[in-house]
């Protein structure tokens, strides 16, 4: 086994652990964040040519299927149905498979197959592919923001403050704010920014800044 291999399977063990235990202490938001973008990594791994990857197909075709579960997980979090499909314990079963990989050669616990690189990407996490940890925490005035797409996920208009980074060559989430549908009515309103990731549940929030700083939106309504 490479360096390079040794490395990456290490990666990927530390993110499916810091996911699974964001996941055991009901950090759903950051556990769905995580197991998103470690899905992505291994989905990406999984459809990698030959002649750019030491793992074998059928090494491949288990990553692809790790990926499948992770993204099942993730799901079952987000699901409003008391009953989860796919449990933690379910998951965690594949932790040791993840890990020993390269001399894995049962029959995988679970009846998936692997779902093809989607353009779907997880909170915060946009075309960034690297794990790590975003090092801005400037806070208020650290600059302006390139976009702020809206989305309408159900009962509120959510705001992401997207900005392009550079140096990384990736567009980041710098922060979100939204709207309860009550607050949808003409004229002025200011509402408060949060950190990342967007949390669609709104059950982990947490202020942007100390500093008094808002989001200033003027409404019109049109009726058609």
């Amino acid at each position: 086994m490479s360096e390079v291999t040794r490395s990456l399977l290490q990666r990927w063990g530390a993110s499916f652990r810091r996911g699974a235990d964001f996941d055991s202490w009901g950090q759903l938001v950051e556990a769905i964040d995580e197991y998103q973008i470690l899905a992505r990594h291994l989905q990406k791994e999984a459809q990698a040519q030959h002649n750019n990857s030491e793992f074998t197909e059928e090494q491949k075709k288990t990553i692809g299927k790790i990926a499948t579960c992770l993204e099942l997980r993730s799901a079952a979090l987000q699901s409003t149905q008391s009953q989860e499909e796919f449990k933690l314990e379910d998951l965690k079963k594949l932790e040791p498979i993840l890990k020993n990989i390269l001399t894995y050669n049962k029959e995988f616990p679970f009846d998936v197959q692997p779902v093809p690189l989607r353009r779907i990407l997880a909170p915060g996490e946009e075309e960034n592919l690297e794990f790590e940890e975003d090092e801005e925490e400037g806070g208020a005035g650290a600059g302006c923001p390139d976009s702020f797409p809206a989305r309408v996920p159900g009962a509120a208009i959510f705001f992401e403050f997207k900005h392009y980074k550079p140096k990384k060559r990736f567009t980041s989430t710098k922060c979100f704010a939204f709207m309860e549908m009550d607050e949808i009515k003409p004229g002025p309103i200011v509402i408060e920014l949060y950190k990342k990731p967007t949390d669609f549940k709104r059950k982990k929030l947490q202020l942007l800044t100390k500093k008094p700083l808002y989001l200033h939106l003027h409404q019109t309504l049109h009726k058609e």
